[in-house]
């Protein structure tokens, strides 16, 4: 019997070509869609669950709160972890892990590598790494060990192998020996690193290990696997009281409410965007929101067959009454019914890995993944079968259920099969297919919408023809005032500055400043840095509120300090003579008010800034070019740079380049969203057109009547168009105010908003109307030029 239903499935399916076309088409697009979304999700949420002991492993994060600041960081002090492993017979063992920038050299081939990382030896034994020579055993038990990756082993000896025992130089004349190359760090690892250096390494590391106000370390806890985190949580307050209170200065550890809680590894990489430094890193919201266009796709696609089958049960109803009238049960009827679904879902699913073949490079390239298809794997075989069958299951069983209870006698006899039930579902699943593609369609206008507020913002400084410089060797640092001279000899270059901080990328240091006023002292947990005299005219940051900074100023211990405007709004001044601020034990005034300037992508609100006049700084040198030809004076830079400097690796980056990298990712998610958007709307208008087809035929004989009453081409049109654009209308009013809510939580997520405004609404919705017209014109156009003479002889 399994073989007649697929014998009669077949031929029903090639009978009907425009039909099967149309399903074919449709399913096989939403499997398409939701099989690469559904890889995406599934690499999210896949990092760091492949280590093999990920669910006892913890990291730390502290909330801080006090007066009026909080902090929220995934960073503590260096001896949290060696104290509570000692403290605490839940934790097994503890690792510290610090990110940090280094220039690395052998002979005369320098690399500056921004992603190194010192950490302990438990690292190895936290983590699953895969290594190509030595192992993680005792690899970072000498304090001058280094662990490479292939990736930099092969910028720096030009391959991977024979080197245990090599010396690699660091920060220009640290000597450091290869103690096992690594493979590179898996994708879906939450650390990014391309070496791996002795936390205990206090000369490169630059760290006091016994500091416990210096939050700069990632600190992980691998806790005894019957170990309750509540009840350890629940220990922390005595540990800030013991340890930590009197060395922040909060004596009775009352005045600063310090939260210490554990975050299970597998949370870090979706859950940590609320933390400082980590705001731009991914989140669940995302996972839930193409999760949600996933399954809306294949919803869509699964509406278009139970659409078209059903409105095929004109054409098939004399079928079914033979087959009951012969002696067919229900029954067997859905089963016939359930096979074509079947056949047709499995014929999707072929399509659909072809598809899937060709297109995953370029969601690769769009998504920045490295996603895979193995379809030689026996785990994913089983998922696209049963993703298969359940597919069938969905979009076949209504039908299957409608169709067979016809009954025979009324069917036999003429009478139409297409119930008022039958025909008003139709349309609520039209309703239904157009109010997600518009909702799709006004979530993609809001989010381009968005990037291109982020990106024409004003900054409150000018990003154009900056130059920033990386000094990170000790001998560029000495050598960073000669370089600055001889910079400025070139008419191509406008002004240079001296400063230690970063902006554009990267965290600044922060501290607490105290400022007094009236008698009373008021604690600002604020971001600072040192600048010298020229930074704010090189960044053309306007000076709101006293002066800026004297190039006459005889001595760093001088102190001149300009604040921006959100840290007068913070201590409620009325300007800056309303108080002064401590600097190095020494209350001085406030030099100046400058206005308010974004360190990093509007994803941050701006918050208080102190900048700190000192003469001679190390780090980065910010320089202002002409634009009238911006490549003679980087080459300019560079060739000066390189004199200066033998040997030291040349590294820039224009700022509103380093800026337009950080909405990468938005625009990233911004396209993915556009292509399934238009996805979506084209699934829909596949089905649009289907049900255009049945309706001009099921109104053939009707509307050759009309033709030979005097009607027009135009009003017929007119006709047959009107009823689905009453649907998409309807569709647009459930869909404005259900999108709008939706992309107003979303906004929610960044501290500066685009608004939601009338006219993307409209475009939204009008776009739809577009489309649809469109999709329905064609039938609607060719049924009214069809010969009436023809459609009444039509039986």
């Amino acid at each position: 019997m399994l073989q007649n239903y697929f014998k009669i499935a077949w031929r029903n399916l090639v009978r009907s070509k425009t039909y099967s076309l149309l399903i074919l088409c449709g399913l096989a697009t939403g499997m398409t869609c939701a099989v690469l979304l559904g890889l995406y999700v599934h690499d999210e949420l896949s990092f760091d669950r492949y280590h093999a002991k990920a669910s006892d492993i913890y990291r730390l994060n502290l909330n801080v709160k006090w007066a009026d600041n909080e902090y929220n960081m995934g960073h503590s002090a260096a001896p949290f972890g060696p104290t509570m492993k000692q403290d605490y017979a839940e934790v097994e063992d503890m690792l510290r892990v610090k990110p940090k920038d280094l220039t690395f050299r052998v002979g005369e081939k320098a690399a500056y590598v921004k992603q190194v990382v010192f950490a302990d030896p438990s690292m190895f034994n936290f983590f699953e790494y895969k290594f190509t020579e030595g192992n993680g055993q005792g690899a970072l038990t000498s304090q001058n060990s280094v662990v490479l990756t292939e990736k930099l082993a092969l910028k720096l000896f030009g391959r991977t192998s024979g080197l245990i025992g090599k010396v690699v130089i660091v920060k220009d004349s640290i000597p450091m020996t290869i103690s096992a190359v690594m493979q590179n760090v898996p994708a879906n690892h939450h650390l990014k690193f391309d070496a791996v250096l002795p936390y205990q390494n206090r000369q490169v590391n630059d760290m006091n290990l016994t500091k416990w106000d210096s939050f700069t370390t990632w600190t992980y806890l691998l806790l005894d696997h019957q170990a309750n985190v509540q009840d350890f949580e629940a220990k922390m307050p005595a540990f800030y009281k013991k340890y930590i209170a009197k060395v922040i200065g909060d004596e009775t550890a009352t005045k600063v409410d310090f939260n210490i809680a554990l975050q299970p590894l597998t949370d870090i990489h979706l859950k940590s965007s609320h933390l400082l430094g980590e705001e731009n890193g991914s989140s669940m919201t995302y996972v839930y929101t193409f999760t949600t266009i996933a399954l809306f796709i294949l919803l869509i696609a699964i509406v278009n067959y139970v659409n078209l089958a059903t409105a095929r049960s004109l054409s098939r109803g004399k079928e079914i009454g033979v087959r009951k009238a012969v002696g067919s049960q229900k029954s067997q009827l859905m089963g016939q019914f359930l096979t074509e679904s079947m056949l047709m879902s499995f014929m999707a699913l072929i399509l659909s890995i072809v598809l899937i073949i060709l297109l995953l490079p370029v969601f690769n390239t769009i998504a920045d993944k490295a996603l895979t298809f193995d379809f030689a794997d026996a785990q994913m075989i089983g998922f696209l079968v049963g993703f298969a069958v359940l597919t069938g299951l969905l979009s076949g069983m209504y039908p299957a259920f409608v169709l067979s209870e016809f009954k025979p006698a009324l069917v036999l006899k003429g009478a139409s099969s297409d119930s008022g039930s039958g025909h008003l579902l139709r349309k609520s699943f039209v309703v239904l297919q157009f109010s997600i593609s518009i909702v799709m369609i006004l979530g993609t206008i809001v989010v381009y919408r968005q990037l291109e507020y982020m990106r024409s913002s004003d900054l409150g400084f000018d990003q154009q023809q900056v130059i920033t410089l990386s000094l990170k060797g000790p001998a560029a640092q000495k050598s960073a005032e000669v370089l600055k001279n001889r910079l400025l000899a070139n008419p191509l270059i406008k002004k240079v500055s001296l400063a230690d901080g970063n902006v554009g990328d990267g965290l600044n240091n922060k501290t607490t400043f105290t400022f007094y006023a009236n008698g009373a002292e008021i604690p600002i947990g604020t971001e600072y840095f040192h600048v010298d005299a020229d930074f704010l005219d090189v960044m053309k940051i306007k000076v709101k509120d006293g002066t800026g900074f004297s190039r006459n100023i005889a001595s760093d211990s001088s102190f001149s300090v300009v604040v921006n405007q959100a840290m007068i709004k913070r201590l409620g001044w009325k300007g800056r003579t309303a108080g002064l601020i401590e600097v190095d034990t020494k209350r001085v005034p406030i030099t100046g008010v400058i206005s308010d300037f974004h360190l990093r992508s509007l994803h941050n609100q701006i918050e208080p800034l102190v900048l700190v006049l000192k003469k001679h700084n190390r780090g980065n040198l910010y320089i202002r070019v002409s634009g009238h030809d911006t490549r003679a004076a980087l080459e300019y830079v560079q060739n000066v740079f390189e004199k200066i400097n033998p040997g030291q690796p040349f590294e820039y980056a224009f700022m509103d380049q380093t800026f337009a990298k950080q909405y990468q990712a938005d625009e990233r998610k911004g396209s993915m969203f556009l292509s399934f958007s238009g996805i979506a709307i084209f699934i829909a208008c596949m089905g649009l057109f289907g049900l255009a087809t049945f309706t001009a035929e099921k109104r053939t004989k009707e509307i050759g009547v009309r033709k030979v009453l005097g009607a027009s081409v135009t009003s017929v049109i007119a006709l047959l168009s009107t009823d689905f654009l009453k649907l998409v209308a309807i569709s647009i009013l459930i869909a404005a105010p259900t999108g709008g809510y939706i992309m107003k939580l979303w906004l929610q997520n960044f501290a500066y908003q685009t608004k939601l405004e009338w006219w993307m609404f409209v475009l939204a919705g009008s776009l739809s109307v577009i489309v649809a017209l469109l999709t329905v014109s064609f039938q609607s156009i060719k049924a009214a030029l069809q010969n009436p003479v023809q459609s009444l002889r039509a039986e």
